[in-house]
């Protein structure tokens, strides 16, 4: 119990914790309306609604907790500090109305969200996001569509009797707060204000919290809501501001200039004459369909397997499996970050250079597990850690691969870092989930042990100069051992292996861009494939229609890869966070986008030859730019080339 004179700091307290609690209730109450007005049509499931609305409520409390995080500040510190002022009273009643006014504009808008985002939900089947900033140039054409609906004026009308609510309610709380009237006591002991600051803080502990959203590593993201293979319960949790905010993050820049400079029909027709040249490789289609499994090992240069210590090197198993595989030695990975890895290997597509790939407004693609799923095959993945991390939880969910195995699933014993297990407990576990599996099924591993934090098993110590060059080592042996053991089980004597980097590391690079981020080992292992290496340029994005052609299966390619099995690229291409870069093994072309210069090298020498090579520089460019250009626009519209 506080003490009486602390009973001003209670009630201002209270007074919060309404406005809160009235908060919330208005927003459960705009995604009640969302599910009222987007009922499924197969009936409602009440254990996933259930979950789903639990989960909506972690995210409205999140953007109740910003909106109150001023006022909670503000309200109980000027009450502290007038607790022995006669005019304490005044003074807080006069915060009370400033807060009850701030937050009237502000809950309006947010209630005017809410409402509409249940009518957008109805067309776009996701929420309201940041694009639809871009109607306001069309004020009026906006306006008309929308009022012109019935529909659209009922939902116009319930906001605003929500609206309305919510304001006699804060009015009639605000007031009932005012009509408490509490003696300031000048007397008041030193230790019970003491008493009242501690007060104070565990409350701005709480408001903090609510505002990151989470106690795990991470802090609330949109993809936290996914959590079945029922789309809708998924999104029916997420609140439209905070989608808002999220996707406006990263997607607000615009198509960099130096790619708007070509038109898109120029763009269009240079790669449809340019994508790839038809030529017979020599790679053997296989008699019949298999198993797929993709493991993408977190970065894996291909620098790696020249890398040695003491005279041994670091990545035996990979430098043998070289003579055994069908392997590229002259690959690239699309990005360098593990999102864009995923969405290029299964999807195709190149990355918008620093915004993510799997955004949860991303949009549906194709690929390989599409038109794997179309084929009767059951997708699934491995993941080491936090399955939120890069949203590939919900992006994958929304992108056929519905099962996805993570952290929550392993022993809490085998956790190492804050990335989850190590890759030798991965592959261990997902074999034995795979030796149930029903085939055929297309598996998706990612490892991450090659990243820091490192963390390196004592029989590894001996196997290198430094913990990086060990975790090396390390990575490949658990390699090693989940081919080994994989391909004795009957489902594995039965797989397409494919086996590539996330991306690339940064080691030493000449380059103003560093090409070891981008250069990967690409392997194809199955029985039936004779071994062979290919020198010609690779793309992390040619896996897809490569892997489906080995058997016949019929697509669509709405992405820029090339089926390395009827045809050869010119070039690849392929982007950092701030650079887009071409090459074909030889020749080396970059362009920097802050610095907005461009660069020609012979690989294996710095030097910039692109004055000397002019027309080399202004092919590799064309190519680069038209590419990317058209890229952007496929993953946009998701139409075929």
């Amino acid at each position: 119990m506080m003490n009486s004179g602390l009973r001003p700091l209670r009630d201002s307290i209270l007074y919060l914790v309404r406005l809160h609690l009235l908060g919330l209730a208005v927003l459960s109450l705009c995604r009640l309306l969302l599910l009222w007005a987007n009922m499924p049509a197969e009936g409602v499931d009440y254990g996933l609604l259930g979950r789903s609305l639990l989960i909506g409520l972690k995210f409205d409390n999140l953007i109740v907790c910003y909106i109150q995080a001023l006022p909670v500040v503000a309200l109980t510190l000027l009450t502290l500090c007038t607790l022995r002022r006669p005019d304490g009273q005044r003074l807080t009643d006069v915060c009370r109305r400033v807060i009850a006014w701030t937050e009237g504009v502000l809950y309006a808008v947010v209630i005017f969200i809410g409402v509409a985002d249940a009518r957008y939900f109805h067309f776009f089947d996701n929420h309201l996001n940041y694009q639809v900033t871009e109607w306001f140039g069309f004020a009026s054409d906006t306006a008309g569509m929308v009022l012109q609906d019935r529909t659209n004026l009922l939902f116009l009308l319930i906001a605003l009797l929500l609206i309305v609510l919510f304001e006699w309610l804060l009015v009639r709380i605000t007031r009932q707060a005012a009509a408490s009237r509490c003696t300031r006591d000048a007397a008041l002991p030193f230790r019970s204000w003491l008493l009242g600051a501690a007060v104070c803080v565990v409350l701005y502990g709480l408001v903090f919290i609510g505002m990151r959203g989470s106690l795990q590593r991470y802090p609330l993201k949109v993809s936290f809501a996914w959590f079945c293979d029922r789309p809708f319960y998924n999104k029916l949790g997420v609140n439209p501001v905070f989608n808002i905010i999220k996707t406006a993050e990263n997607g607000g820049n615009t198509l960099p200039d130096f790619l708007a400079a070509v038109s898109l029909e120029e763009a269009e027709e240079y790669a449809r004459t340019h994508s790839s040249d038809s030529i017979t490789t020599g790679i053997p289609a296989l008699s019949r369909p298999m198993n797929v499994v993709l493991v993408l090992m977190e970065s894996m240069t291909r620098a790696n397997l020249e890398r040695q210590y003491n005279g041994h090197y670091l990545t035996p198993y990979l430098r043998a499996l070289r003579d055994s595989s069908l392997y590229w030695s002259n690959a690239y990975s699309a990005g360098i970050h593990t999102n864009n890895g995923i969405v290029a290997s299964q999807y195709g597509y190149l990355p918008n250079f620093a915004r993510t790939m799997m955004d949860v407004n991303a949009g549906h693609y194709t690929g390989l597990p599409y038109y794997l799923q179309q084929a009767g095959y059951h997708n699934l993945a491995f993941v080491t850690g936090n399955p939120q991390y890069d949203n590939m939880n919900s992006f994958w969910r929304e992108n056929h691969i519905p099962v996805i195995y993570s952290l929550y699933d392993y022993d809490e014993n085998a956790v190492v870092n804050n990335f989850g297990v190590p890759d030798d407990y991965l592959f261990r576990w997902g074999i034995d989930k795979l030796n149930g599996q029903q085939e055929p099924f297309f598996a998706t591993f990612l490892t991450v042990s090659n990243h820091l934090p490192y963390v390196v098993p004592d029989s590894f110590l001996s196997r290198g100069g430094n913990d990086e060059e060990r975790t090396i080592a390390y990575a490949d042996d658990a390699v090693r051992r989940f081919m080994t053991v994989a391909r004795q089980t009957p489902w594995g004597r039965n797989t397409l292996f494919i086996l590539a980097a996330d991306h690339g590391a940064p080691l030493d690079s000449p380059y103003e861009m560093n090409l070891q981020l981008n250069q990967i080992p690409v392997y194809f292992v199955a029985p039936g494939l004779q071994p062979q290496r290919y020198a010609l340029p690779a793309s992390q994005t040619d896996i897809f229609p490569t892997a489906l052609a080995m058997w016949g299966i019929p697509y669509e390619n709405t992405a820029l890869g090339t089926d390395l099995l009827h045809g050869s690229r010119r070039y690849a291409v392929f982007a950092s966070n701030d650079h887009l870069g071409v090459s074909d093994g030889e020749w080396f072309w970059c362009y920097g986008l802050d610095s907005r210069q461009e660069h020609l090298y012979r690989i294996g020498s710095g030097e910039d030859v692109k004055a000397a090579y002019p027309g080399r520089a202004e092919e590799m460019r064309r190519y680069g730019v038209c590419m990317q250009r058209v890229n952007l626009q496929r993953m946009k519209e998701r139409v075929p080339l």
